[in-house]
Formats: C-alpha cells, sequence, structure tokens
C-alpha cells in the first residue's frame, strides 16, 4: 500500500482513484482495516501539534516492511500516549482519546434490491427518495460528501433529488445516464429489455451518452426513449402513464403483449411462456391494477385480445403461466 494515499486522503485531498485504491486495500482484510485505525491515530494526534516533537506525518509513515511499520506505529502510538498524558491528566486524557479513536470512515459501495413482486422506497445519503419497482436493483456510495452523488440502475425507479446546485447527481445504467441537480423523473433502464427511458415530472435532466458526455435536454412532461442501435426520441407524453405504477396502477397504450408479459413477470414473481404464435405480437389498450391477483389481470387482458391462459403451480420455483 502506498501510505501517502492514506495521508493524502486523511487530508482530504485524495483523488477518487486514490480514494477507490485505498477502499479496495482496506476491504482485502481486517488486518489492513485495523492498520488503517492505528495511523488514522497518529496522524490525529501528531497534526493537531506537528512541531512539538519536530516530527510531521512524512517523518512518521509506515515504510513498506512489516516488521519496521509494526514497530514505528508502536513507538509514534506511546510517543502519543505520552502527549496526551502531559497536556490532560486523568478522566481528560481519556475523553480526548476517546474522540480520536473513531472507527474508520471509509465509502462503501450499497446495493438495493427491490423483488419481483414488490416496491421498495429508499432514502439515500444525501436525502434523495427513491421509490423501485419490482425486479430492480440500485447501488450507489455511502459517501456522498465529495460531491459526486452517482447511483447504477437496473430496472425502473422514481426519484425525488434532494437540491443541490453545486454537486449534480448522476442516475447510470447499461445504456444511459441522467444528469440532474433537483427534480422529479423515472427511469426506465432494465437491462434485459434492452431499452432506456427517462420521463420528466418537473425540473430539468440531461441525458447522457455512454462516456458520460450530456447530449440532450428534458424539460417537464417530456419522455426520452432509447433502445439498442437507435437514437434518442424525446417527445411529450403524459406523465401519469409512467408513474402510475407508484400507487398500483398501470396504464399500456398500444403495448405489445410480450412486452407486458415481462412486466407481469416482475410484479408477481410469475413466468410466461407464450405458446400461442402472434400472441406476443397483439396489442393492449387498458389499466391494470398491480395489487389485484394474477388471474384477475389476466382476465382483464382476456377481454380485448385473444389471449387464453394455464397457471401450473410449482413448488420452490417461480409458478408457470401459459399463454395460449
Amino acid at each position: 500500500m502506498d501510505y501517502t494515499i492514506i495521508q493524502k486522503y486523511l487530508q482530504g485531498k485524495a483523488s477518487n482513484e486514490e480514494k477507490e485504491q485505498l477502499f479496495n486495500w482496506l476491504d482485502e482484510s481486517t488486518s489492513n482495516k485495523d492498520e488503517y485505525v492505528e495511523i488514522k491515530k497518529i496522524w490525529a494526534l501528531t497534526s493537531r501539534e506537528e512541531n512539538v516533537e519536530g516530527k510531521t506525518w512524512s517523518d512518521i509513515k509506515p515504510s513498506e516492511s512489516k516488521p519496521a511499520k509494526t514497530k514505528k506505529l508502536q513507538y509514534w502510538l506511546s510517543r502519543a500516549a505520552i502527549f496526551l498524558l502531559l497536556i490532560s491528566c486523568g478522566a481528560i486524557a481519556g475523553r480526548i482519546v476517546s474522540k480520536i479513536v473513531e472507527p474508520p470512515v471509509y465509502s462503501q459501495m450499497y446495493s438495493v434490491i427491490s423483488p419481483a413482486g414488490q416496491m421498495t422506497n429508499i432514502e439515500l445519503p444525501d436525502g434523495t427518495l427513491v421509490m423501485l419497482n419490482s425486479g430492480t436493483k440500485i447501488k450507489y456510495s455511502g459517501d456522498f460528501t465529495n460531491g459526486k452523488r452517482q447511483v447504477y440502475l437496473e430496472g425502473e425507479a422514481f426519484f425525488d433529488i434532494a437540491k443541490d446546485k453545486e454537486h449534480p447527481f448522476i442516475v447510470n445504467s447499461d445504456y444511459l445516464g441522467v444528469k440532474v441537480y433537483g427534480t422529479t423523473f423515472n427511469v426506465q433502464a432494465y437491462p434485459e429489455d434492452g431499452k432506456f427511458a427517462v420521463t420528466l415530472i418537473e425540473g430539468s435532466v440531461g441525458i447522457l451518452n455512454n462516456t458520460g458526455e450530456e447530449v440532450s435536454k428534458l424539460v417537464p412532461g417530456e419522455k426520452a426513449y432509447f433502445s439498442k442501435n437507435e437514437t434518442i426520441d424525446i417527445r411529450l407524453v403524459d406523465t401519469e402513464m409512467y408513474t402510475s405504477w407508484k400507487e398500483g396502477l398501470v396504464t399500456f397504450r398500444n403495448e405489445k403483449l410480450e412486452d407486458i408479459a415481462k412486466q407481469i413477470e416482475r410484479w408477481y414473481n410469475v413466468e410466461i411462456i407464450i405458446q400461442k404464435e402472434g400472441l406476443g405480437d397483439e396489442r393492449y389498450f387498458g389499466t391494470i391494477l398491480k395489487n389485484k391477483p394474477i388471474d384477475q389481470i389476466l382476465e382483464v387482458l382476456k377481454l380485448t385480445t385473444s389471449l387464453q391462459y394455464e397457471i401450473v403451480p410449482r413448488a420452490n420455483k417461480p409458478t408457470l403461466i401459459y399463454w395460449k
């Protein structure tokens, strides 16, 4: 480990690449984390009175060899303890030590998954509120304090972004990204669908390509749609159609049954097999209540399509449904 990186991190001067290198090293083993705690103690003590002993951090950073590093840590910890004893007494010293000896604070990546058949609400470290639709996964850093508010999304989510004009919020996906400063919008980005869509409710957002370049902007009421090998299509829409899933309502306008089948699989954690040739290309117009039993949903689809179905329960597996 390059210990100048630890020095720069403790001083708040480390680059993102250096932070990532440090965090990876910390995650490698418990001993690395323990070593970091000891180094942080030394740094906290000596940084307060750099000239008391005529030493600076660069004088006490650990060497590359393990034995020397251990001896140097023990040496400076003992010197730090003497220093504290001299400037305080008894309980006072104890209180100072208790403030210094903190658990290591470094960024961790968190993942939240909303299982099939469920919706999940989360609050990110900056106060941003996110509702995850069924079968959705979001990854984010626990440390937003460095000004880079970024998440990675697989699935569909509704965002209510905490306003911060100085630090934009980035939603990344397999295809495109969204850059915002404080707004509400809906993102659809299921990797298996090969599609990306963002619907803006209020505020403004920029659409980012896979290199992070902003290629277009949306105003409230617009939806940007993209699928593989196609250009971005932006149009005015009824935003309620694309956000009503939060209230358990889903409205379809000229949707293919094969696309509706994918959504039903996520909502109810079932597996649908379309057996009838051409059935998947049939279109459906209407609104579905997600909180209704699966058989009621299928009965609604039957009213305006040629759909027939058979439900086959399976032990320890998603229920199988044949569309005939």
